[in-house]
């Protein structure tokens, strides 16, 4: 070991072994008397640390220090204290099925920054014990040893990792192991925290059977592409389209004050008064050539509620929109076309019933 090398790590002080085969121990700075966790490596991807390092990705230990010598390299991490989920699920046995499925969608807002990265970080060795649950509530993903860097012209890992029943079928040299490995992962994890078993050891047949099924397809390409896209999953089973009773109405929408009377902005409410005042004058006095005598009546009446339903729909009328889930959808572009699509529709209903209608009358 180089003079620089052996300089740097007398600052930390071994005080225990955690795991003697894989050289992992637990030290303290000679200096701040901070405890970290000490790493020696010569299997590894710089190029993860380097990123953890910077990064400081939400949900992963902070990385105090990287020192490489020769083949080998000393990750000097922050020491997290608390229970891995492999402690909690041998005492519990099993999770409810909101509490696994918590679980997973922390574990995907911790991987996506990771995903994300260029090129992309995949961690290659989700299982409980590597997930711990802090004392004051937080969720870390540990251990990066077997990390790496996603390089799609690649025809497969140069080094085979993971562990078994975890492990993506592609981490045993058929493939790169891309996203979709962590992806395969969660699917097995997911299992594991509500049977208690590995997927065909046990049998699950919830409301999450079709994820989890899904997460742990063999072909890659047939897994969810991205864990936003899991996640989504996750969170449409767990929150299903509100009821009525529950479809929390913004308060302005709640009273009965008609479109422009609202905000009681008088600007407002004087072009309301014109357009209301308008429409009822322009449908009493409204002709047609095709449409004379009694028949002009209910040419009348229908074309004024045409015209005034719109209004109200058109202005939210009571939060209307909020009973259409489309037209509340958080994109802005589906919740536009959602409303245009509605509106043509009651148009050409209402246009329906007055041919109707004027048929019902001789001419």
């Amino acid at each position: 070991m180089e003079l620089q090398t052996r300089l740097r790590l007398s600052f930390y002080k071994e005080i225990a072994e955690i795991d003697t085969a894989h050289n992992i121990r637990l030290v303290q700075h000679t200096v701040t008397g901070k405890i970290f966790v000490k790493k020696a490596l010569s299997i590894y991807d710089l190029q993860v640390f380097q990123c953890l390092m910077t990064q400081k990705i939400p949900g992963t230990p902070k990385i105090e220090e990287l020192i490489e010598e020769d083949t080998t390299l000393y990750v000097i991490e922050e020491y997290i204290s608390g229970n891995s989920l492999e402690e909690i699920l041998a005492k519990e046995s099993t999770f409810s099925e909101e509490k696994a499925a918590d679980y997973i969608l922390r574990i995907c807002r911790i991987l996506q920054p990771l995903h994300q990265q260029h090129p992309p970080m995949i961690h290659r060795d989700l299982k409980p014990s590597n997930l711990i649950l802090t004392y004051d509530g937080r969720l870390i993903l540990v251990d990066f040893n077997s990390a790496k860097t996603y390089h799609p012209e690649r025809s497969q890992d140069t080094v085979l990792f993971g562990t078994a029943g975890y492990a993506a079928p592609e981490q045993y040299g058929f493939s790169p192991s891309a996203p979709a490995a962590d992806i395969y992962a969660l699917g097995v994890l997911f299992h594991k925290m509500l049977t208690g078993d590995l997927p065909g050891e046990g049998n699950y047949s919830g409301k999450f059977s079709g994820v989890i099924a899904k997460c742990i397809k063999i072909d890659p390409k047939n897994r969810y592409d991205s864990v936003a896209s899991l996640q989504k999953a996750i969170e449409k089973i767990q929150k299903p389209p509100l009821t009525l009773e529950q479809l929390q109405i913004p308060e302005k929408y709640q009273g009965y004050a008609l479109p422009g009377f609202r905000s009681r902005k008088k600007g407002y409410m004087i072009a309301a008064s014109i357009w209301y005042f308008c429409l009822v004058i322009g449908c009493l006095f409204m002709e047609s050539d095709n449409v004379v005598g009694i028949r002009l009546i209910p040419y009348q009446i229908i074309s004024f509620l045409m015209l005034f339903s719109l209004t109200l729909w058109l202005g939210n009328y009571r939060g209307i929109w909020y009973y259409f889930p489309l037209c509340r959808h958080r994109n802005p572009v589906i919740r536009f076309i959602a409303i245009g699509f509605f509106t043509y529709v009651w148009i050409f209903l209402m246009m329906m019933i007055l041919a109707f209608i004027l048929d019902a009358f001789p001419a």
